[in-house]
Parts: structure tokens; C-alpha cells; sequence
């Protein structure tokens, strides 16, 4: 970790980005990896230009249709009759869950689920699809990224929810730099470890109030290691 900024508006990020351009330390820097908050990419953007790929970081992608996935299960659902909605209730699990992360128990029983509701069946098949197009190795640039993206699109505004319309517009608005993610493959996922890091040291303390202090304890934990010049 390379520091701990106070806050997360735009003109921070831009200060910090452009101090670390200055001293050589983001020098190198070739791409970065971000969710889908604005102020991040064009913090990037405003600091380097063109000369930084700027890449929509997949889990964030993933972490998004699932809540949309949410949406359009209960939209389903309030369209079901009261006993049906009555079986649906506490599965919400099993519907959101890849199906290898799934006991021989809960596939079954999904299984069943996927039968008696045919409409629900096809959100799980929509992740799914979804989930291989960014895993699938053949894709190696942005230009095949988005064609594949956009075929998946134009198939998942035909199921005609909205929970899914709405996701497929987050897709087309960021469409450019979810591709972008086929050309190297990078993933925030170290830094997500870190933020867990980062919670259990407030869990820790049950709570810290003093910026400074937690900063200094993150990055005691989390820094870089010190050089022999830095420790003298």
C-alpha cells in the first residue's frame, strides 16, 4: 500500500496522483484498475492523459449485476402467486452463489428451484454467461471485449426486467474500459484485501476518530517495506 488518502473527492486523488507523478513515484505508472466512480477516472485522466489505461475492475462489474440480479429476482417474485413468492423466501443465497461454491445439498435443491421457476433460472444463466465471457482466455484485446460485451447486452435486455436493463445501461455507459480489462487481465482484487485489512484494524479499535493515526497504522501494517536510507 502506498498511502491512505482522507477522503475520496476529486481534487484529492488529483493532488495526490500528480505529487506521486512529480516525484517520480507513479512515474512508471501504465494502468489503472477502479470501480465505476467517476471521480476516480477522471482524476486519472485530468493527471495522466491518454498514457494511462484506465480499466473497470471486473469484480466491480460482477458485484453490480449481482445487485441488479437482486432487483430483477424480486421483480419476479412480486409477480408470482403468494404461495409460490412464499417458496422463494430464504433463497436468496443459493440464486446469488456460483454454483461451485455450492454444497451437493444446495445444488440440488437450486436445481429444483431452477425447474419450478424458469424466469429465475434465466438470471442464473445470464451470470453465468457473463462470468465465462471474462473468464474465457480466447478474448486478448478490448476490441473482442466489446463486441462479446455488447452481444450479451443486446441478449439480456430480451428477458425484459428492469433490474437487468439497468445493468446493461452501466455496461454500455462503461463499456470502454470494462473492455479494457481483456488486455492485461488486472483485478483490484489485492486491493479489497487491503481494505479488509483496513476494517479489522477499526474493528480492532473499535473505532478510531484521529485520521493521522489510523494512516500511521496502515501503513505500518500495509506499507511498502522501509529501505535502509528511509530507516535512517
Amino acid at each position: 500500500m502506498l498511502d491512505v488518502l482522507e477522503n475520496r473527492d476529486k481534487t484529492s486523488v488529483i493532488a495526490y496522483l500528480a505529487a506521486g507523478k512529480a516525484s517520480g513515484l507513479l512515474a512508471e505508472l501504465e494502468e489503472v484498475t477502479t470501480d465505476m466512480w467517476d471521480g476516480y477516472v477522471t482524476a486519472v485522466q485530468a493527471v495522466f492523459g491518454e498514457t494511462v489505461q484506465v480499466t473497470i475492475d471486473r469484480f466491480h462489474v460482477m458485484k453490480n449485476f449481482q445487485e441488479h440480479l437482486t432487483d430483477a429476482r424480486r421483480q419476479i417474485q412480486r409477480e408470482l402467486a403468494k404461495d409460490e413468492a412464499q417458496t422463494l423466501k430464504g433463497t436468496r443465497w443459493l440464486w446469488v452463489t456460483n454454483w461451485e461454491n455450492l454444497d451437493a445439498t444446495q445444488q440440488a435443491e437450486l436445481a429444483h428451484l431452477k425447474e419450478r421457476f424458469p424466469r429465475l433460472r434465466q438470471l442464473v444463466e445470464y451470470r453465468e454467461t457473463l462470468r465465462q465471457l471474462f473468464d474465457d482466455p480466447t478474448i486478448s484485446d478490448a476490441p473482442t471485449g466489446t463486441e462479446r460485451l455488447k452481444s450479451w447486452i443486446g441478449s439480456a435486455r430480451q428477458a425484459g426486467l428492469k433490474g437487468l436493463d439497468a445493468f446493461c445501461q452501466m455496461l454500455e455507459n462503461w463499456l470502454e474500459k470494462i473492455a479494457n480489462y481483456f488486455v492485461n487481465r488486472a483485478s483490484n482484487g489485492r486491493t479489497e484485501g487491503f481494505n479488509h485489512g483496513l476494517r479489522n484494524i477499526l474493528w480492532r479499535a473499535f473505532g478510531m476518530t484521529n485520521f493521522v493515526h489510523f494512516r500511521l497504522r496502515v501503513l505500518d501494517r500495509f506499507g511498502r517495506p522501509k529501505t535502509a536510507n528511509q530507516l535512517t
